[in-house]
C-alpha cells in the first residue's frame, strides 16, 4: 500500500490510462481490478455483459435495485464500482451495509484485496486501513456495518450500498430508511444501491 505523501511519478502513458479509468468505470474494472476465483486464485475480473450493464446503471443513476441469484458476481461487481468511485471522487463517503456486520466486513475485505492489487500509480496513500473501514489520502472513506436504524446515523454519504436487503427485518429496514434517507436526498448526486437474492 502507498503511504501518505508518497510522491508518484507518472509516465505520459500512465496519465492517459489514469484519465481513461477516471472517465469509464467499466474500463477501469476490466483492465485493473483483480478478483479471487475459487479454481484459479487471483485473476482479472472478466465481466459478463449484465455486470457491465450493472456498472453503467450504477454510474448513471442515483437509485439502483438489483435482484440477482447467488454466485452471480453481484457483490464483486458492486465492490469494483465502489473502488472506482473512492479512487476518483475525492472527499467521498461510502457505506457498505449488510444484514450481518460480518458480511459487510467480508465485502470490504474484497474491496481491500482489489485495491492492494492495483498498480501503485493508481493507488492513493492510505490513512486508515482496518476490517471495518478505509480512509484514503484523497479523503475518500469507506465503512462497513450491519444494516440497523443507527448504523450510519449522523453521517453524510455519497453512496450507500445495501447488500441482501430483503433479509433485513421490515421494522429495522423502515427505521433505517427514516434515519438515513434524508442524508441521501439532500445531495444531487448521492447514490443508493440495493441488492438481494
Amino acid at each position: 500500500l502507498n503511504k501518505v505523501n508518497t510522491p508518484v511519478e507518472f509516465t505520459k502513458a500512465q496519465v492517459l490510462e489514469f484519465r481513461k479509468c477516471e472517465n469509464d468505470p467499466t474500463y477501469f474494472i476490466k483492465n485493473y481490478v483483480q478478483i479471487v476465483s475459487l479454481d484459479e486464485g487471483l485473476v482479472p475480473f472478466n465481466m459478463y455483459g449484465f455486470q457491465e450493464d450493472m456498472v453503467q446503471t450504477m454510474h448513471d443513476e442515483r437509485f439502483t435495485i438489483c435482484k440477482l441469484p447467488r454466485q452471480s458476481g453481484k457483490s464483486t461487481t458492486i465492490v469494483s464500482y465502489l473502488l472506482h468511485y473512492a479512487l476518483f471522487n475525492p472527499n467521498s463517503n461510502i457505506a457498505i451495509l449488510a444484514n450481518k456486520s460480518s458480511t459487510a466486513r467480508d465485502i470490504l475485505s474484497r474491496l481491500q484485496l482489489a485495491y492492494e492489487n492495483l498498480p501503485k500509480w493508481l493507488q492513493q496513500g492510505v490513512i486508515n486501513w482496518n476490517k471495518g473501514s478505509i480512509e484514503l489520502e484523497n479523503k475518500a472513506s469507506i465503512v462497513a456495518a450491519s444494516t440497523s436504524s443507527s448504523a450510519i446515523r449522523g453521517g453524510s454519504y455519497n453512496i450507500i450500498f445495501l447488500d441482501e436487503f430483503a433479509f433485513v427485518p421490515a421494522n429495522i429496514a423502515e427505521q433505517f430508511f427514516s434515519s438515513v434517507y434524508p442524508t441521501i436526498s439532500s445531495g444531487q448526486k448521492t447514490k443508493m444501491i440495493i441488492v438481494s437474492t
